[in-house]
């Protein structure tokens, strides 16, 4: 059965018990990640059989967990200290502190997406990758030459180009992975070569990461440029940028590199004496976070730095972009559990700065006591921002401990002896998982709540904080009415005095006696204040069940009163339909009726003048009618008569009877009456005509 801290039982499985006796023996000081996870598959480095495990998570809860040995082909000559798995999930770089080799992962088929195990490869077996190791020869020959820190390159055209930091020479190094080998394409200076002295100023990069990619140019151009933004943290605090192209041979290529960036408000140190990481989260606008080796930790906002540079040697191109970073807060990190209340550490303590894949705004530190998460709410340090006057605009506005800060598991004392993590990944499924590997071999599951939980717990942090600066002063404001409900009410009651969420400790069995008694007490008396407030909030909701339940009573009884209001409105409704349609009944037969009426009281009436005269021009009209029907009548009858003379003339001709010759005068005069009697009768004809259509004009 799953357990609060392995909700996947991921410590039963034979993988991570392998791991267990590995890292027990393991003698190293340093935070270690060892674990990634992508596309629904968590991977575990296995130092001892230099292999990578890949566990299917469909198939934890199953009795026989489906998960593959995947074996580099050339299996590094350094100890691994870091697994990265690239976007598209097909290469895999296996980063120490004394080179970087890069496995080629095969494709995955099947129902359950493993990978192709083609001429063997079964579970007990495991799969053979082809593997490129990155300048081998450089990293054996310079022993002091360590690698800081290796990233994909995000603009890469087929995602194969890694970005190393080296401690050696002060550069970039951009490498590209294809066919098997891995070579140098090209060295970015980031500034002098690193030098014993140097580093003791901090004048050495320690840490990169990308800025969101930059267009230039319109859209619509086919060939607009993307500059991916490199910032480059040092050791003193200071960032540089170094923007970077892809151009139309998908050649990788990089301008001058600029800065320190200017960060505003300004400080005499910088912020920052001993940085130690960067982490540039993906937000709107952008968000950098830099961390100290102290536990200090500075948020800030990357915007377009609009004031000119007073650089002589320096001239910006148009592919040059210049930023500022805008300090929004300063986070210091409880670095241990504090048995001795004191906030000062004695030594120093790396932290590694990983973005959370769900949540954009929140990020994860990794340290030598633990795991910390932070949730930036960054919609709401904008709109205070925005709210800010004009001349405060290089400035930022008084926004400090908005941030929501959780200790999730602590592995050791302040100033103690250190317990570094050796394994980090955030799952997605089924829901969002944290899976940490301790430095024992132990791996704690669980759950990450959900950003709108994050965003409660810091309103409701915010609500305590303003109750507890003076709620008596304050003048009641009608606009702030009913901001808070009853659950911010109870989530600030159940935090008061208590921030964060219960941090999981695993401290180990050598902790001493002493230290063991005073955390017993501590956890009594937190326990008491806990009691306490739980026995507040249960008050404070039976109190609030006696007014709701009063509440639900008026209620009834206004719902029972609205439903009687309601039948009454529907009976009168129904009423008023009934006699509306009588009404209409009533209407019909009284419309029926006066049209009745009105049609005899027109038949019966006299006849007008008018009328008596139309009378008189009809008959008038049918009189005429009448005569140029006779007038047609006869027409036809000569014109019979016409034609049965000529027929009987051409019969006569044709028979040999004697024929009447008329003479060209007579033809002429004969025809011209037939002409004229044909337009007589078509006159009439058309008359007839005018005539009827006349009639029927009067008569409708």
């Amino acid at each position: 059965m799953p357990s609060i801290t392995d909700m996947l039982n991921l410590n039963k499985l034979y993988m991570f018990q392998t791991m267990r006796k590995i890292l027990e023996t393991d003698g190293s000081r340093n935070v270690r990640n060892l674990i990634a996870y992508k596309d629904q598959i968590l991977y575990i480095w296995n130092p001892e059989e230099c292999c990578l495990y890949s566990l299917l998570l469909n198939t934890v809860h199953e009795d026989q967990p489906s998960y593959q040995k995947l074996f580099p082909g050339s299996p590094p000559l350094f100890d691994v200290d870091e697994i990265l798995i690239n976007e598209p999930g097909t290469l895999c770089a296996l980063v120490g502190s004394k080179g970087v080799s890069v496995m080629r992962f095969p494709k995955r088929m099947g129902s359950k997406s493993l990978y192709d195990t083609t001429g063997g490869g079964s579970q007990g077996e495991g799969i053979t990758c082809s593997t490129s190791l990155l300048q081998d020869k450089f990293f054996i020959t310079k022993h002091l030459t360590d690698v800081k820190r290796v990233r994909w390159y995000p603009g890469s055209p087929e995602d194969n180009h890694l970005v190393v930091l080296t401690n050696n020479k002060n550069c970039l190094r951009l490498f590209e992975v294809d066919k098997g080998t891995g070579k140098l394409v090209s060295i970015w200076r980031l500034g002098r070569q690193t030098s014993q002295i140097l580093a003791s100023l901090g004048d050495t990069a320690v840490d990169f990461d990308f800025a969101p990619p930059v267009l230039l140019g319109s859209r619509i151009q086919s060939d607009p440029s993307i500059i991916w933004p490199i910032l480059v943290l040092q050791g003193n605090g200071e960032v540089l940028c170094l923007n970077t192209t892809v151009d139309d041979s998908m050649n990788i290529k990089s301008d001058k590199i600029t800065g320190p960036l200017t960060m505003y408000p300004p400080a005499d140190d910088n912020y920052s004496e001993d940085a130690c990481s960067i982490l540039v989260m993906d937000t709107i606008p952008p968000s950098v976070v830099i961390a100290s080796n102290f536990g200090e930790l500075y948020n800030c906002l990357l915007l377009p730095d609009t004031q000119a540079k007073n650089n002589d040697e320096y001239e910006p191109s148009d592919y040059q972009q210049e930023y500022s970073l805008h300090i929004i807060e300063t986070i210091e990190l409880e670095l241990g559990l504090n048995i001795e209340d004191n906030g000062e550490y004695d030594s120093s303590n790396t932290i590694h700065l990983k973005r959370d894949p769900a949540v954009t705004s929140r990020y994860w530190c990794l340290h030598n006591t633990g795991v910390h998460s932070v949730t930036v709410p960054l919609t709401e340090l904008l709109d205070e921002f925005s709210k800010s006057s004009i001349d405060d605009f290089r400035g930022s506005p008084d926004i400090q401990g908005q941030s929501f800060v959780e200790y999730y598991i602590c592995t050791g004392l302040m100033n103690g002896k250190t317990k570094p993590i050796k394994g980090f990944a955030v799952l997605s499924f089924p829901t969002d998982l944290l899976v940490t590997l301790l430095s024992n071999g132990e791996v704690v599951t669980q759950a990450v709540p959900n950003f709108n939980y994050n965003k409660l717990s810091i309103a409701n942090m915010q609500y305590m904080k303003e109750n507890n600066a003076g709620s008596e002063d304050q003048v009641d404001n009608s606009e702030n009415v009913g901001k808070d409900d009853f659950s911010s009410f109870i989530s600030a009651l159940l935090q008061k005095e208590n921030g964060t969420k219960n941090t999981i400790l695993k401290l180990g069995p050598d902790v001493p006696n002493e230290i063991i008694v005073q955390t017993v007490l501590q956890t009594i008396n937190m326990r008491r204040g806990t009691l306490n407030n739980h026995k507040i909030v249960s008050e404070e909701i039976e109190r609030r069940v006696r007014m709701l339940a009063k509440a639900k009573d008026r209620q009834l009884q206004e719902m029972q009163r609205l439903e009687e209001a309601r039948q009454k409105l529907q009976a009168d409704v129904e009423n008023k339909a009934e006699k509306l349609d009588e009404i209409n009944n009533k209407q019909e037969e009284l419309t029926q009726r006066a049209s009745s009426i009105l049609l005899k009281l027109v038949s019966a009436a006299p006849d007008s003048v008018s009328i008596k005269k139309k009378r008189e021009l009809l008959a008038a009209y049918r009189t005429k009618m009448e005569l140029m029907n006779k007038r047609i009548e006869e027409a036809k009858e000569k014109w019979n008569i016409v034609q049965t003379e000529s027929v009987s003339s051409i019969y006569k001709q044709l028979y040999g009877a004697r024929s009447l010759k008329l003479t060209l005068e007579q033809e002429l005069v004969i025809k011209g009456n037939l002409s004229e009697m044909g337009s007589t009768i078509l006159e009439l004809e058309r008359k007839v005509r005018d005539l009827r259509v006349v009639i029927n004009t009067i008569a409708s």
